[in-house]
């Protein structure tokens, strides 16, 4: 693979097992580790779509993968998470549903990983605003179940937005086929 936004791709589906190791593994004292593995992740992400874009290095493959590693990673981290404030079963449960149907619509719809859909600014969002709520969790470890809540809230909406916004997309592109 000599693409390195596909590299870069890879890295951040091998970080998703480093992280749930390094989350239940390291002391108390350590709990920086995970958050510094969490933001490698979305600081690779970034960088992959940069330089993809930039020197036009956006393939079916990149297109395909992307999406595959930001869904590895975040239900890894929320169900994490989640094992320790359960509150956060809901944001799961919600994130899993929407994934589920919407990759299974997507292959039965669109055929072939080849004609997946790009990123869109909804999706995009939803992942920006669960990272920023992955991020607070681990920072606070003893942070309220109140506080989660309204934490959720945004991931929420825009999970929503975008499982509704994507299954128009899904159907547009599939006329196109």
């Amino acid at each position: 693979m000599k693409n390195i936004p596909n590299l870069l791709t890879t890295l951040r589906i091998l970080l998703v097992p480093c992280f749930v190791y390094v989350y239940w593994t390291v002391p108390p004292e350590g709990f920086y580790w995970p958050i510094v593995l969490l933001a490698l992740s979305g600081l690779t992400d970034v960088a992959d779509g940069m330089i993809a874009r930039k020197f036009d290095m956006i393939t079916p493959l990149g297109r395909f993968l992307d999406p595959v590693a930001d869904k590895l990673t975040i239900a890894a981290v929320v169900i994490c998470l989640a094992l320790r404030h359960p509150i956060l079963w809901i944001l799961f449960g919600i994130y899993a549903v929407k994934e589920i149907v919407l990759i299974s619509i997507g292959f039965v719809s669109l055929k072939s990983w080849r004609n997946s859909i790009a990123a869109k600014w909804y999706g995009k969002a939803a992942t920006v605003f669960l990272y920023v709520l992955m991020f607070a969790v681990m920072l606070f470890p003893g942070i309220s179940n109140t506080a989660i809540v309204i934490l959720m809230l945004p991931p929420l909406v825009f999970i929503i937005l975008s499982f509704i916004f994507y299954l128009k997309e899904i159907n547009h592109h599939k006329k196109q086929l």
